[in-house]
C-alpha cells in the first residue's frame, strides 16, 4: 500500500497555484503538538490567516524548521537577534499571521491560539531593527508611515497591530466567556492584543474588512493578500453545538477554497440537519472555479454512528460529492468530475485503540477515501509544517 499522497513534485504543483496551505495541525485530538490548524495565503505574499488554531506554536517550528521549503515559497526575514528556532516561531507569529478564523469552541481548535497568545504582538520596536525588516505585517504597517516618521524611535503606540479573532457568534461568545476571562488564561484582547469580529451567517464580508483596522492600512495594501478577497461564513452541526464553514472567494479569479470546521454524523437525537447545512454550502460554490475543499475524516468507515460524536468517516466525506455536483452552481455543459479539486483531509484522531490493520490509520482512511472516489477529486492527507499548493 502506498503512503498517503505527499507533496513531492512541487514545481509542477506550484507553478499554477494561486494559493498556498502551511498545515500547523493536522490531526483530532490527543497529540497536543498536532491539532486542528492551517494557514492560508495567495501564492506571493507573506502574510497569513489561520483557519482554526488547535496548534499553532509546534506547526510554525515545524514549518521553520524545513528551511529550504520556507525560502522556496516565502520571503521571511527574521531579525538578526532571532537565531534560535523559539525566536523564529515567535518572530513568524507574531509579523506574518494576520488573524485567526475559528470554525469552533472546542479546545483542540483553539488551544494554540491561547498557548501563543502572549508573544502574539508585534511591538513598535520592530521599527527601529537594523537591518530593518520589510516584509510581513511590519512591512504592510511601516508603508503607512512618512519618511520623517520612519526615522522616529517608536513611532506608534506599543502594540502596532491588534490580531482578529473571527467567527460567528456561538464561537466567539464562548472564546470571551470561557477562555479569555481572566480565570482560565488572561483576557489579552483586553489588552489590545486582540479584536474580536463577530460575523453573521451566510452574508458575505471582504477579508480585508476583518483583518486591519483603518483605511489607510486597506488603501496600502491595494493589490495584496487579504485584499480582494470575499469570505461568507456558514453554520454547521458538531453534535450538540454549532460549527462553521468558511467559503474564500478571490473576487478577480472567482476561484474559491472552502474550509470546513468539525461537522458529521451525531451520537443522539439534536435539532441540527448536518447534511442540509452542508448543502448550503454547496448551493455557494462555483464548481469549475473551486480549487480546494478542507474536511474532516476522523474515524474510518467502520465506526458505528454511536461513536461519532458529530464526526465523518470516509465513507461519509465521498457521500458529500455527488450533492456538491448537484448543488453547486454548474457550468454548461455540466462539470461531472472533481478532478480539478484538492480533498485536504483534516482531524483524523490518533490511533489509541486496537485497531486490525497492517495499513496505518492514515493510510487506512486514505484508502478508503480514494477506493470509493468515482469524482477522481485529488485527496491529500496533509503532513503537519508541508505547504500545500493550491
Amino acid at each position: 500500500m502506498a503512503p498517503p499522497k505527499l507533496y513531492q513534485n512541487y514545481d509542477y504543483d506550484c507553478s499554477r497555484a494561486s494559493f498556498i496551505t502551511i498545515p500547523l495541525g493536522t490531526a483530532g485530538g490527543l497529540d497536543e503538538s498536532n491539532l486542528s490548524s492551517f494557514l492560508l495565503t495567495k501564492k506571493g505574499s507573506n502574510v497569513f490567516i489561520a483557519l482554526d488554531a488547535g496548534t499553532i506554536w509546534a506547526g510554525v517550528s515545524q514549518f521553520i524548521s524545513s528551511s529550504s521549503k520556507c525560502s522556496r515559497f516565502f520571503d521571511i526575514t527574521y531579525p538578526s537577534w532571532a537565531t534560535t528556532v523559539d525566536q523564529k516561531v515567535a518572530w513568524f507569529i507574531r509579523n506574518h499571521i494576520l488573524g485567526y478564523f475559528i470554525g469552533h469552541s472546542h479546545l483542540d481548535h483553539v488551544q494554540g491560539l491561547i498557548e501563543s497568545s502572549p508573544e502574539d504582538y508585534l511591538s513598535s520596536i520592530a521599527f527601529d531593527f537594523k537591518p530593518p525588516i520589510n516584509n510581513g505585517l511590519l512591512q504592510i504597517l511601516r508603508s503607512l508611515l512618512s519618511p520623517a516618521q520612519q526615522q522616529q524611535s517608536n513611532p506608534s503606540p506599543t502594540i502596532l497591530q491588534k490580531k482578529s479573532i473571527i467567527g460567528l457568534p456561538y464561537t466567539i461568545n464562548a472564546i470571551q466567556t470561557h477562555l479569555f476571562n481572566n480565570v482560565i488564561f488572561p483576557n489579552l484582547p483586553s489588552f489590545g492584543r486582540y479584536e474580536y469580529f463577530t460575523l453573521d451567517n451566510t452574508v458575505k464580508y471582504n477579508l480585508i474588512d476583518l483583518v486591519t483596522v483603518n483605511e489607510t492600512q486597506k488603501s496600502s495594501m491595494k493589490g495584496q493578500f487579504p485584499n480582494n478577497i470575499q469570505i461568507t461564513p456558514f453554520e454547521l452541526c458538531h453534535n450538540d453545538i454549532m460549527s462553521s464553514a468558511f467559503l474564500f472567494q478571490d473576487m478577480t479569479t472567482n476561484e474559491q477554497i472552502v474550509f470546513f470546521s468539525d461537522t458529521g454524523v451525531p451520537s443522539g437525537n439534536y435539532n441540527c440537519d448536518w447534511k442540509e447545512k452542508i448543502n448550503v454550502v454547496w448551493r455557494n460554490i462555483k464548481i469549475d472555479k473551486l480549487k480546494a475543499i478542507f474536511i474532516e475524516s476522523s474515524f474510518t468507515s467502520n465506526t458505528s454512528d454511536s461513536q461519532m460524536y458529530g464526526h465523518l468517516r470516509p465513507k461519509d466525506v465521498m457521500a458529500l460529492m455527488e450533492p456538491l455536483l448537484m448543488k453547486s452552481q454548474q457550468t454548461i455543459p455540466r462539470t461531472t468530475s472533481l478532478r480539478h479539486v484538492k480533498l485536504i483531509i483534516e482531524h483524523i484522531k490518533p490511533l489509541a485503540n486496537q485497531f486490525y490493520s497492517r495499513l496505518s490509520l492514515k493510510q487506512q482512511i486514505f484508502k478508503e477515501l480514494t477506493d470509493n472516489n468515482p469524482f477522481n477529486i485529488n485527496v491529500i492527507i496533509p503532513q503537519q509544517g508541508e505547504p500545500i499548493c493550491i
